[in-house]
């Protein structure tokens, strides 16, 4: 006897509810051996708050670069003097009290000279100088030559010494009363200084005695 048949006898017997006959009915009647098809379900999962949370890179374009403007420069002259030296020298004609001298051009002394400065100069001094011999103090503006710094020729070499881009001092040197040349201890001081609202050079001071 089949298992539902003893359970309908059993069940028409009271021995088994009818409501467990049914279950067992319902379990056994899948019609073949083979187990009934499982279904599959597909799960979305959302992404995490981790990964939602991942900053995008944004482009950023740089800042400018600030370039600094060139400042303002000096106009200035050649820096090799020794054609105004030239042409000065030609102007001065010869130097005072001594009969057929020339100046020496090529011994000018350069150090004072700055292409670029307010005011510089040139100490030109003849050829074949003794410590006596006049000297001329020739002045430039930006390496432009204006002229001598006296219109007299003073005897001995002067002291020149910058005292500003614009200004110089010169100490001239003479024999006081009865002194010789060679112990010629008189001092006459004079300043130079350019004027760039009246374009030229001022003098104050002094020079030495006429004789």
């Amino acid at each position: 006897m089949g298992t539902s048949s003893r359970l309908r006898t059993a069940a028409l017997r009271g021995l088994v509810p009818l409501g467990l006959v049914s279950v067992a009915l319902a379990g056994c009647s899948t019609g073949s051996g083979d187990p009934a098809p499982t279904q599959t379900v597909t799960q979305t999962v959302a992404p995490s708050a981790a990964a939602a949370a991942t900053p995008t890179s944004v482009a950023t374009t740089p800042a400018p670069v600030q370039t600094p403007q060139p400042s303002a420069t000096p106009t200035c002259g050649a820096e090799d003097p020794t054609s105004a030296i030239q042409q000065a020298a030609d102007r001065l004609g010869a130097p005072a009290g001594i009969d057929g001298a020339t100046w020496d051009t090529a011994s000018a002394e350069r150090d004072g000279y700055d292409p670029c400065a307010a005011l510089s100069w040139v100490v030109l001094r003849p050829a074949m100088s003794t410590g006596s011999s006049p000297s001329a103090i020739l002045l430039f503006h930006d390496g432009a030559y204006l002229g001598t710094a006296t219109k007299e020729q003073y005897s001995f070499e002067p002291d020149v010494v910058r005292q500003s881009d614009a200004a110089l001092t010169v100490t001239y040197r003479f024999p006081l009363a009865g002194e010789g040349n060679a112990e010629a201890s008189g001092r006459a001081e004079a300043a130079y200084r350019w004027d760039d609202g009246a374009g030229r050079v001022v003098m104050t001071g002094d020079v030495p005695p006429t004789p």
